[in-house]
């Protein structure tokens, strides 16, 4: 059932050119019910991208670095939906549902940025927010759910006076347990929520292997040793370029 008004719902549906919702997928809008995000759907992807990441898993033995299916149009949009709505109920910050429709949905506007922009800006100065980050991390996981796409830049950060704190975790267009098991996709959440974070964190590892020492302590201890183990027979891809150009943002 929609939580917004009839006159909200037709100025989001009004919206038209290149910086709307039907363009680029997403839309701030400040309606009398608050800011919100209108969501549109995804197109959907080419195989190739799932093929490759299907080898490079097979050949590394990996469980955790499996393509996990985003399908595109209604079918991801429905598991967005469907997720946020479980992870609301499990006490996890997300986004609230608030309107949704055959070709987009509504939801509640958390922030204005997110971890990587500050990473890039802060670097080491963002210690605190990445700690707040992987917290969350972790409480979500003690919750009984995970995350879909656990990179920086899905994890928002918002602003109260001159503090920067994190407001929240987005993007649910897919589902890991389609390909995985739970405790696997976990663990992938640790892998994408660092191999994200730490090199613009630049943290010198006097700062931050205690810290980290101490997060994974206080994970399940299941979560804990999977982590670990997958780190150790993945750490030479840290040799690896990490141009973009190369290899993409994500893989």
């Amino acid at each position: 059932m929609s939580q917004l008004s009839a006159s909200s719902i037709a100025l989001i549906e009004a919206s038209q050119g290149a910086s709307s919702w039907r363009s680029r997928r997403v839309e701030v809008f400040d309606l009398p019910e608050g800011k919100v995000i209108v969501k549109g759907q995804r197109p959907k992807r080419g195989p190739w991208r799932h093929r490759l990441l299907k080898w490079i898993g097979t050949l590394l033995r990996s469980p955790v670095i499996r393509p996990v299916p985003v399908p595109g149009g209604e079918v991801s949009q429905a598991i967005e939906i469907k997720r946020l709505t479980q992870m609301s109920a499990s006490a996890v910050p997300v986004p609230q549902v608030l309107h949704v429709t055959n070709d987009y949905f509504v939801m509640r506007y958390l922030g204005a940025t997110d971890l990587a922009v500050q990473l890039r800006e802060l670097g080491f100065e963002a210690f605190e927010l990445w700690r707040q980050a992987a917290i969350y991390l972790i409480q979500t996981h003690d919750s009984g759910q995970y995350l879909s796409q656990s990179f920086a830049r899905n994890i928002v950060i918002d602003r109260q006076a001159q503090d920067f704190f994190v407001a929240g975790l987005i993007d649910f267009e897919d589902d890991p347990l389609v390909v995985m098991s739970l405790l696997d996709a976990q663990v992938r959440d640790w892998l994408l929520f660092l191999q994200s974070t730490l090199y613009g964190l630049n943290a010198p590892e006097s700062a931050l292997q205690p810290v980290l020492t101490e997060l994974l302590n206080r994970e399940n201890p299941a979560v804990r040793d999977a982590v670990l183990l997958q780190s150790r027979s993945l750490v030479w891809m840290r040799h690896l370029p990490t141009s973009r150009k190369i290899f993409g943002k994500d893989l």
